[in-house]
Protein backbone atom coordinates (compact mmCIF):
# COMPACT_ATOMS: atom_id res chain seq x y z
CA UNK A 1 0.00 0.00 0.00
CA UNK A 2 3.10 1.98 1.07
CA UNK A 3 4.34 1.55 -2.57
CA UNK A 4 0.92 2.23 -4.49
CA UNK A 5 0.42 5.91 -2.17
CA UNK A 6 4.12 6.46 -3.18
CA UNK A 7 3.51 6.07 -7.30
CA UNK A 8 0.15 8.08 -6.68
CA UNK A 9 1.95 11.07 -4.79
CA UNK A 10 4.55 11.48 -7.78
CA UNK A 11 2.05 11.14 -10.40
CA UNK A 12 -0.28 13.94 -8.60
CA UNK A 13 3.18 15.85 -8.18
CA UNK A 14 3.74 15.37 -12.27
CA UNK A 15 -0.28 16.20 -12.78
CA UNK A 16 0.10 19.55 -10.68
CA UNK A 17 1.55 21.87 -13.06
CA UNK A 18 -0.76 21.93 -15.87
CA UNK A 19 -4.15 21.59 -13.53
CA UNK A 20 -2.94 24.49 -11.79
CA UNK A 21 -2.51 26.32 -15.35
CA UNK A 22 -6.08 25.31 -16.18
CA UNK A 23 -7.63 26.67 -12.40
CA UNK A 24 -7.72 23.49 -11.20
CA UNK A 25 -5.95 21.84 -8.26
CA UNK A 26 -5.75 18.12 -6.79
CA UNK A 27 -4.85 16.82 -2.94
CA UNK A 28 -4.31 13.77 -2.45
CA UNK A 29 -6.21 12.76 0.84
CA UNK A 30 -5.43 9.03 1.20
CA UNK A 31 -5.10 5.17 -0.14
CA UNK A 32 -7.43 2.77 0.77
CA UNK A 33 -8.07 -0.75 -0.58
CA UNK A 34 -6.56 0.45 -3.44
CA UNK A 35 -8.64 3.53 -3.61
CA UNK A 36 -7.36 6.89 -4.17
CA UNK A 37 -9.26 9.73 -2.06
CA UNK A 38 -8.41 12.96 -3.67
CA UNK A 39 -10.00 16.65 -3.36
CA UNK A 40 -10.89 18.44 -6.60
CA UNK A 41 -11.13 21.96 -6.59
CA UNK A 42 -11.16 24.77 -9.34
CA UNK A 43 -10.06 27.81 -8.66
CA UNK A 44 -11.57 29.58 -11.66
CA UNK A 45 -15.29 30.79 -11.73
CA UNK A 46 -17.48 29.61 -14.05
CA UNK A 47 -21.11 29.06 -14.83
CA UNK A 48 -21.09 25.40 -13.69
CA UNK A 49 -18.28 24.65 -11.23
CA UNK A 50 -20.47 20.86 -10.33
CA UNK A 51 -20.13 20.18 -13.89
CA UNK A 52 -16.55 21.10 -14.26
CA UNK A 53 -15.17 19.43 -11.20
CA UNK A 54 -16.86 16.41 -12.10
CA UNK A 55 -15.57 16.45 -15.39
CA UNK A 56 -11.89 17.00 -13.89
CA UNK A 57 -12.21 14.29 -11.54
CA UNK A 58 -12.64 11.77 -14.65
CA UNK A 59 -10.03 12.55 -16.39
CA UNK A 60 -7.75 12.92 -13.16
CA UNK A 61 -9.36 9.16 -12.19
CA UNK A 62 -8.44 8.20 -16.08
CA UNK A 63 -4.75 9.83 -16.12
CA UNK A 64 -3.94 8.10 -13.07
CA UNK A 65 -5.84 4.69 -13.32
CA UNK A 66 -3.31 4.67 -16.66
CA UNK A 67 0.05 5.16 -15.46
CA UNK A 68 -1.01 3.25 -12.25
CA UNK A 69 -2.59 -0.43 -13.19
CA UNK A 70 -2.75 -2.02 -9.76
CA UNK A 71 -5.04 1.66 -8.91
CA UNK A 72 -8.63 0.35 -8.62
CA UNK A 73 -10.72 4.02 -8.62
CA UNK A 74 -10.35 7.30 -8.05
CA UNK A 75 -12.99 8.95 -5.24
CA UNK A 76 -12.99 12.89 -5.36
CA UNK A 77 -14.31 12.67 -1.57
CA UNK A 78 -15.26 16.41 -1.89
CA UNK A 79 -17.93 15.92 -5.08
CA UNK A 80 -21.24 13.84 -5.35
CA UNK A 81 -21.89 11.41 -4.38
CA UNK A 82 -20.07 11.63 -1.47
CA UNK A 83 -21.15 15.28 -0.46
CA UNK A 84 -24.76 16.84 0.67
CA UNK A 85 -25.89 19.73 -1.75
CA UNK A 86 -23.87 23.05 -1.14
CA UNK A 87 -20.68 20.41 -1.96
CA UNK A 88 -18.47 23.52 -2.85
CA UNK A 89 -19.05 25.65 0.64
CA UNK A 90 -16.39 25.34 2.95
CA UNK A 91 -17.46 23.09 6.44
CA UNK A 92 -19.77 21.04 4.41
CA UNK A 93 -20.06 17.72 6.11
CA UNK A 94 -19.55 14.67 4.38
CA UNK A 95 -21.77 12.15 4.02
CA UNK A 96 -22.32 9.25 6.45
CA UNK A 97 -21.23 5.82 6.52
CA UNK A 98 -24.57 4.50 6.83
CA UNK A 99 -25.80 5.69 3.26
CA UNK A 100 -28.82 7.55 4.13
CA UNK A 101 -27.90 10.74 2.93
CA UNK A 102 -27.54 12.11 6.66
CA UNK A 103 -25.13 14.54 8.45
CA UNK A 104 -22.72 12.72 10.27
CA UNK A 105 -23.23 13.49 14.02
Amino acid sequence: MADLEAKLKAEVAKMRPYLERSGGRLELVGVEDSVAKVVVTLTRPGASLLVASLQLASGIERALKNAIPELRAVDAVNLPPHVLQGWDQPGVALRSDTGDGSRPT
